[in-house]
């Protein structure tokens, strides 16, 4: 049994999302590569589990992208190659510059949010030298800005590529400047301007997209765009 096995059934959440998070902190973090098989009879054993609960969170992997099915190989983690990447930064600039404008009316209306609570999350983890803490702690603050918007219809589209998204979240080196981008869209969003926090949100995907391809693929890859 593993460190992360003993932490099963010290946790609130059902045993599938437990699993599920195991494996999607491992993809994140490159434990788990991209092609690497995801055997459901090992992953079990490697979290001491049933193989029930495992074949649940590997679907929800499924769903959210983070593994596919091969002829021949089985269940594996998902490979994406630099047209995918492309594509994934352009559905998540139209759907989420159309998601910040409408948290940002909800927010003047007087809509509680957490984006502030996820942004001093993500500054006391670099401070302490947690950068997965960071990273989470952005996700988290683009997560929240889905919920703001209130549209339910955005919040299904968005699913089956939340796993890709935030995996994507992490291959940006400079950690500080997220969050300092994060910090003046928030302001934004806060002061009711849907318009600017729009024409940020969309600066932020732009900038993040051309740091994501050429840290993935190359600096060619950027001019290709």
């Amino acid at each position: 049994m593993d460190h992360a096995s003993s932490r099963l059934y010290r946790n609130d959440k059902p045993l599938r999302e437990i699993i599920g998070d195991e494996i999607r902190s491992r993809i994140f973090d490159g434990r788990f590569q991209p092609g690497d098989r995801l055997v459901e009879r090992d992953l079990a054993e490697m979290f001491s589990a049933s193989r029930h609960p495992v074949r649940e969170a590997l679907r929800t992997l499924q769903r959210e992208g983070l593994a596919e099915s091969l002829p021949s190989r089985g269940l594996v983690v998902s490979t994406l190659d630099q047209r995918q990447v492309t594509d994934l930064f352009g559905i998540r600039e139209a759907l989420e510059v159309h998601a910040v404008r409408e948290a940002t009316v909800r927010i003047a209306q007087g809509t509680p949010h957490h984006l502030h609570d996820a942004l001093a999350d993500a500054r006391t983890a670099i401070a302490s030298g947690d950068v997965d803490a960071a990273h989470a702690a952005n996700a988290r603050f683009h997560d929240e800005i889905i919920a703001l918007s209130g549209n339910v219809l955005l919040e299904g589209i968005l699913e089956p590529l939340m796993g890709r998204l935030h995996w994507l979240f992490r291959q940006i080196l400079d950690v500080e400047m997220v969050i300092d981008e994060h910090q003046r869209l928030c302001d934004a969003m806060v002061a009711g301007d849907p318009e600017r926090a729009a024409t940020l949100a969309r600066a932020h995907v732009l900038t993040y997209r051309a740091h994501t391809l050429d840290y993935l693929f190359g600096e060619d890859s950027t001019r290709a765009q």
